[in-house]
């Protein structure tokens, strides 16, 4: 237990560079252009404190009145499934967000874009569906809820007779010109505030109701500590009170300061589970196998109880406009309605258009579909879970898939694919590395950015994928050979170098705090049982090879592997044919330019790894060059 802690914590420290840089700073804008047209000045953006609103109003919806009766269902368990719910709300809130900062440099807008990210466009086109099924359906729930609501409390005063119609529409009319009348997310602070305080009032209300109707109770009702039976039914109510993180992604973006997201959410899910945690305790506590759902029906009636339903229909109503900003933001980009490209005045005209039309067909619906109330919940329950309990494990590098994969490695591995052909040929008497080095553009210096690396005097390392993960990954390897080193005062076999490294990278799939590294190294080495040659994969898998290929050629490459006679081959020969594998994997329809590296460990560079020499190198670019032209010439004769 000890060692896996250290090794965490040592993972964290070393990630802590990366995972910093993929945050923008609280005094810098997106490094795209995207994200620049979207929040284009700071006073727009939402403070912490903001955010922390936000999260709660968006949250602590009418799920709050149903809790008691889900401790009915479940027993006292309940307690424990409100806590394990928040746990795992705010977890996949993280990582949701974390998966926004995914590519270096570039910050992805919505959720459905990291969708898109890890499924390809059909995943972007199923969760973007369930995602805005879920929030217009909830927004149309809470209207038609809210104006049943308010057609009750207006029992015995002249307005009585409008019904609930005329209130539905109403409530309609309410969310349309908040929604209107709101550009960004940062603009319903102030429903926000008064969404959460209405929360507020109404749970303590709530509590102190049922305090006071517990005095003259003369026994209280039975309960349970537990109901096996029940418990996949009250796990399911708790979970549903937590959904809000289709919203995460546009909440994030409105911070002043991303990097206190976390805190935020975790601020806000630890409020929202407490005050869940009283109403369900007193609830179930004061009425025990009685309660009903919502809990105002085992409430005594009064004003008290009239206040109660007037805040929770002022929530209901105040978190629509912040619900429907996910499901706006994101449309509005994708029609180009913005003042870059349209001006002020039109983008403000087309943005109240489509947000009216919107409007108009969820009230519409709200208003003459059937039975509208009872389906819409049940899509919104399996559209809430997919999203926010199911599909983010496939974002997390810690969850394996039901069919036994973990994807995020797998996206690893797609890093190293494309990028150029890295090559290791273990001959007679030594080594040979060799790497396609792609030129991006005609600017670069030549011989820089060398993708073949000494980590020892007797250990090189190619590599195929990031750069920078590639020079982590070589200091690391120079590490363990300066410490094997410096307690067995010799040098460390190859073996143990791919051991220790492989252990090393394959620890960066175990947790969710870390990515697996984009890159896969072809380790060489000359030990006491002569030459050696290991691959490293994302994975943490290391396997020994006598010639072995990474890359997007690497299948070309492996096949001219196979074709030699490496026990027979010389050193100087393996140069030659590393160097044709190189040139004849290259794809000249995608890579124009590329640069060709070498080295070698053998005899003849003293068992020591070096780049081959100039003269030796431009050799073996003729023989692969002529080589080359020979194929091109047989492929033409035969044609």
């Amino acid at each position: 237990m000890t060692l896996h802690h250290r090794q965490q914590q040592s993972l964290l420290s070393n990630s802590d560079t990366n995972n910093t840089d993929s945050y923008r700073s609280t005094d810098t804008e997106y490094n795209n252009s995207q994200a620049d047209e979207r929040v284009p000045e700071t006073s727009h953006l939402s403070s912490t404190t903001e955010t922390f609103f936000h999260i709660v109003c968006i949250t602590a919806g009418t799920g709050i009145l149903q809790l008691p009766y889900a401790l009915k269902s479940g027993g006292w368990a309940g307690m424990a499934y409100i806590a394990l719910a928040a746990a795992i709300s705010a977890y996949t809130g993280k990582i949701l967000v974390r998966c926004l900062y995914y590519k270096h440099g570039v910050r992805l807008q919505s959720y459905s874009e990291v969708a898109e990210a890890a499924f390809g466009p059909r995943g972007r086109l199923v969760v973007r569906t369930l995602k805005d099924v879920n929030l217009l359906g909830v927004v149309g729930i809470y209207i038609v809820l809210a104006g049943i609501s308010i057609d009750s409390l207006v029992v015995g005063t002249p307005v009585e007779q409008f019904g609930e119609r005329f209130w539905i529409a109403a409530s309609a009319v309410v969310v349309w010109a908040a929604i209107v009348a709101a550009r960004q997310i940062h603009d319903v602070f102030v429903l926000s505030i008064f969404g959460t305080l209405t929360t507020v009032v109404m749970v303590v209300i709530v509590i102190w109701l049922g305090v006071l109707d517990l005095e003259f109770m003369h026994a209280r009702p039975p309960t349970k500590a537990i109901d096996i039976r029940m418990m996949p039914i009250s796990l399911a109510s708790i979970c549903f009170s937590f959904g809000g993180n289709l919203n995460w992604p546009d909440l994030e973006a409105s911070m002043k300061s991303p990097k206190k997201w976390s805190k935020a959410l975790s601020l806000a899910t630890t409020f929202i589970a407490f005050i869940y945690a009283c109403v369900a305790a007193v609830g179930y506590g004061v009425y025990g196998g009685h309660v009903r759902s919502p809990i105002f029906l085992s409430l005594p009636s009064g004003i008290a109880v009239s206040i109660a339903k007037a805040m929770i229909t002022a929530h209901v109503l105040l978190a629509c406009p912040i619900l429907l900003t996910a499901v706006f933001i994101e449309a509005e980009r994708d029609l180009d309605i913005s003042s870059n490209t349209l001006g002020v005045f039109k983008e403000r005209l087309w943005r109240a258009v489509f947000r009216s039309l919107l409007m108009l067909v969820i009230a519409l619906f709200a208003l003459f579909v059937s039975d509208f109330s009872k389906i819409v919940p049940i899509l919104g329950a399996v559209a809430a879970s997919l999203v926010v309990f199911v599909i983010p494990y496939d974002l997390s590098v810690s969850t394996y898939s039901p069919d036994g994969r973990v994807f995020q490695v797998e996206y690893a591995q797609k890093a190293v694919d494309n990028s150029g052909t890295a090559i290791g040929l273990r001959v007679k008497g030594g080594v040979v590395l060799a790497v396609e080095k792609i030129k991006h553009s005609r600017l670069l210096v030549p011989n820089s950015n060398k993708r073949i690396m000494t980590a020892g005097k007797h250990i090189g390392v190619a590599s195929a994928g990031w750069m920078s993960d590639t020079r982590h990954l070589v200091k690391r390897t120079r590490d363990e050979a300066h410490n094997y080193h410096d307690i067995y005062k010799t040098n460390a076999p190859a073996k143990i170098i791919a051991e220790r490294m492989g252990m090393y990278v394959q620890a960066y799939t175990l947790y969710s705090a870390v990515r697996p590294f984009g890159v896969s190294t072809i380790l060489a080495c000359i030990d006491e049982d002569g030459p050696q040659l290991y691959m490293i994969e994302p994975s943490g898998q290391y396997v020994g090879y006598r010639g072995c290929a990474a890359g997007k050629g690497k299948q070309a490459a492996k096949t001219e592997i196979e074709k030699l006679n490496l026990e027979e081959l010389t050193v100087r020969e393996a140069v030659k044919e590393a160097a044709r594998i190189i040139y004849a994997a290259h794809d000249d329809a995608k890579d124009k330019l590329f640069e060709l590296e070498l080295s070698w460990i053998c005899e003849e560079s003293n068992n020591l790894h070096t780049h081959v020499p100039q003269d030796v190198l431009d050799e073996a670019i003729e023989h692969a060059e002529k080589a080359l032209d020979d194929d091109d010439e047989m492929e033409d004769d035969e044609e």
